[in-house]
């Protein structure tokens, strides 16, 4: 993953804390930074699959209380990633480009087994669902038989007390 980052309004410090989990708690802090030129990066490699969330914070004696902050995430490597690999490996373009190719295809397939996980999940909330939504109205259909068969108890007792039949 790459953070990339432009601060809107300049003459502040932001910090960056990224932590594994969906809530933010120190003992799952992985990476805190420092934000403090106008624009920038911050490359990470997720160890783990599952929920990262991420906290911007200015410093408590920051200069301005509110800072304009973008923020983008990109999947994958960035081209500094590349060229250094092209360096360290004396890669040319085609080599270079069938390893772009291959880290493509592989988050490809990666976002693939986690939406297919997802519509499993989503799958079988809809069957519990569905199995719930089958039972209501059998439990209204009973309700009614019970009250319907009461009624009519409570009508022939009332007719035969009165002596109408």
């Amino acid at each position: 993953m790459v953070f990339s980052y432009e601060m809107i309004d300049e003459g502040n410090e932001v910090g960056f804390d990224l932590y594994y989990g969906a809530l933010a708690q120190q003992d799952q802090q992985i990476m805190h930074k420092v934000f403090s030129q106008k624009t920038g990066h911050v490359d990470f490699v997720a160890d783990n699959d599952g929920f990262y969330s991420y906290c911007l914070q200015l410093p408590p004696m920051a200069k301005m209380p509110v800072v304009r902050f973008q923020l983008v995430l990109n999947y994958g490597f960035d081209s500094d990633y590349y060229e250094k690999l092209a360096k360290k490996y004396d890669y040319d373009a085609i080599n270079l480009k069938v390893h772009e190719l291959n880290d493509m295809l592989t988050l490809t397939l990666n976002e693939a087994d986690y939406q297919k996980h997802k519509e499993v999940e989503y799958h079988d909330v809809t069957e519990k669902m569905n199995n719930a939504a089958l039972w209501w109205p059998v439990l209204q259909i009973a309700i009614l038989i019970i009250t319907g068969i009461y009624q009519v108890q409570h009508l022939k007792s009332f007719f035969k007390r009165n002596k109408l039949i």
